[in-house]
């Protein structure tokens, strides 16, 4: 408990709070193409075109709410793309499509896409931190969604683990606790294996 207090006034609750929100809006937010009458999986709404824009209004005005919405909401977008990059099947709908002139990219040009904007939304997910529990903070939230959806997406070891090499990698030209701690994973490791040998 001491320890879930502590991390709560590092993170701080309305920080919590707003995250967790922004990330709950941004997960829906790629299928609004839907609502804004735009074929599905529009690279206007499946890109991280409208994080570049949140980006851009926090540089006029930086604040510290803003900043953990754009993280959460970042955050969300990542974890949307990742769901998107494993369809039943790469055709019709799981591709990305241009609007206007309403073509459908082919599934090696969407694949790539797809993980370019994985890339992207996790840096800036990422970027908006500033400190190594908002990032831990950010990668429980993730996971959880995983679970969460497990039966309803019917997938999640493999968007799972994508997530955490892509989070884990942009994760660790931040923060050195993740080295640190990966080091001190693999010690204890090696010491429970030399100790079962004995």
């Amino acid at each position: 408990m001491e320890l879930f207090l502590n991390y709560v006034d590092k993170v701080g609750l309305i920080g919590i709070i707003v995250a967790i929100t922004a990330f709950l809006v941004g997960m829906k937010f790629p299928d609004y193409d839907f609502k804004l009458k735009l074929q599905h999986r529009s690279i206007l709404t499946h890109s991280p075109l409208f994080l570049f824009l949140l980006i851009e209004l926090y540089k006029k005005e930086k604040n510290d709410t803003f900043r953990l919405f754009i993280a959460g909401f970042a955050l969300a977008f990542a974890v949307h793309f990742i769901f998107d990059f494993f369809p039943k099947g790469w055709s019709r709908g799981a591709l990305l499509h241009l609007p206007v002139a309403r073509i459908a990219l082919s599934p090696k040009i969407s694949k790539l896409l797809f993980i370019i904007f994985i890339v992207i939304s996790t840096y800036l997910a990422i970027k908006m931190t500033r400190n190594f529990e908002e990032f831990i903070f950010l990668g429980i939230l993730a996971l959880w969604t995983f679970l969460k959806n497990m039966v309803k997406e019917e997938k999640f070891f493999r968007p799972c683990v994508l997530f955490l090499i892509v989070f884990i990698l942009i994760g660790n030209t931040k923060f050195k606790e993740i080295n640190k701690n990966i080091m001190r994973g693999k010690e204890q490791i090696i010491v429970y294996i030399k100790d079962m040998k004995k």
